[in-house]
């Protein structure tokens, strides 16, 4: 049990109004509040609901705004961290991508670019975040970190950057990265940007430029966060390009204690269940072939899955396609679903709405085929042809026919 002694507590009694009278304890629903000669808050069972502060009295009770909060301050802040997943004893891919825009930001406005790992058995990735750009790499490494957990890792990575008040802060939009970044920006009161397609450096400002779509995709929003810090934005796997390994290079890397009373007992991974998701993964496919709502007959669908399997490739949809039933969820391509970076994405009749193509801008080479000549896909498309899908598949196919 953990009573209020934390100053940085955002639920704060003030001593000097308390007149004692016991209706906050009995007024919380969670058992938090005891009472001694002063009521006391346990901070691991306080929800934070504000139940206390609107039955008291007296007014003893007080939460404390954001804006109230000491802040980190802006001028002291310096370098550009990027939170390096590990998950099931592998390096997130995400990690490398985030790593490599992190050195072109710092080119812009030089600073130290540095990685963080967390976890049971990490050290061992640090030569290779090294090589992939880090200058420096924090680890924290103890048996208490094996397993993931959302208020355990926060505690650490807050902790490091309050210490350190690194200026921007990178977490890849993974499912542990969304949850960890949402966690952390509330625990250090600054701004989060999430699923970022870019980011742009401000050079006479150094201020993070935090790009994204909005309002339904249907534009793109530039953030900036001239007051708190860290800078905080996740970006989706697949959007950034990770640099080439150097393993040359030779950088710092410090290790930190992790104390074992700072885990959270509320929480804990009672067990792991590995899931098998048939097909190749979209962030393995060097070829896509995306779907959209100009394919309007399951046939035809089918018919581009011959054609892909032949090919080599793994085939995706958009929204569209999804609601229309022509592919599964798992496989949408857009704002809403997966970001890619194949070598080559053929898109097949879709319209290429902002929602689509923000998550296609990492291939290397798009064609797009729709008998619509002003589809926006066309903006976006290394080449295109404007005709029918259902014209268009019998010639691919002849001409793979050609070539085998």
């Amino acid at each position: 049990m953990k009573m209020n002694k934390d100053k940085d507590f955002i639920l704060q009694l003030q001593a000097g109004q308390c007149v004692s009278c016991g209706i906050c304890a009995e007024s919380c629903a969670y058992g938090a509040i005891r009472m001694g000669d002063f009521p006391e808050v346990d901070e691991e069972n306080c929800r934070l609901c504000g139940g206390c502060v609107q039955a008291c009295p007296v007014g003893a009770w007080v939460m404390q705004r954001q804006d109230e909060r000491q802040e980190q301050p802006v001028d002291d802040s310096n370098g550009i961290w990027v939170w390096a997943e590990v998950m099931d004893g592998a390096l997130a891919p995400v990690s490398r991508e985030l790593l490599g825009k992190a050195v072109a930001l710092a080119a812009c406005r030089p600073q130290p670019v540095e990685a963080v790992l967390i976890g049971g058995e990490v050290s061992a990735w640090a030569d290779e975040l090294i090589a992939a750009g880090a200058d420096r790499v924090h680890v924290v490494e103890s048996p208490l970190l094996s397993d993931f957990v959302e208020e355990n890792y926060t505690e650490v990575l807050a902790g490091l950057v309050r210490k350190q008040h690194p200026s921007i802060l990178l977490i890849g939009a993974t499912p542990c990265g969304r949850g960890l970044s949402a966690r952390l920006a509330a625990v250090l009161h600054t701004g989060l940007t999430a699923d970022c397609t870019e980011l742009e450096m401000d050079t006479d400002s150094g201020l993070l430029r935090q790009i994204r779509p909005a309002f339904g995709g249907n534009l793109m929003a530039t953030i900036v966060n001239p007051v708190c810090r860290p800078q905080m934005a996740s970006v989706r796997p697949g959007v950034m390009k990770a640099r080439q390994k150097d393993t040359s290079r030779r950088r710092e890397i410090v290790y930190h204690a992790y104390e074992a009373g700072r885990t959270d007992s509320r929480v804990r991974v009672l067990e792991t269940v590995a899931e098998e998701v048939g097909g190749t993964s979209l962030n393995d496919s060097s070829i896509i072939i995306g779907i959209g709502r100009g394919v309007k007959t399951r046939r035809c669908a089918d018919e581009i899955r011959k054609w892909a399997e032949r090919i080599g490739a793994t085939v995706a949809g958009s929204r569209a396609a999804v609601e229309a039933g022509l592919v599964d969820a798992s496989v949408q391509v857009g704002q809403t679903g997966h970001t890619i970076a194949p070598d080559l994405y053929i898109a097949i009749g879709i319209s290429g709405q902002i929602q689509h193509t923000a998550a296609i801008t990492g291939a290397r080479c798009v064609i797009a085929v729709n008998p619509d000549r002003t589809a926006p896909i066309f903006n976006v498309a290394d080449y295109g042809w404007a005709i029918p899908v259902e014209e268009a598949l019998p010639q691919f196919m002849n001409i793979l026919n050609r070539c085998v």
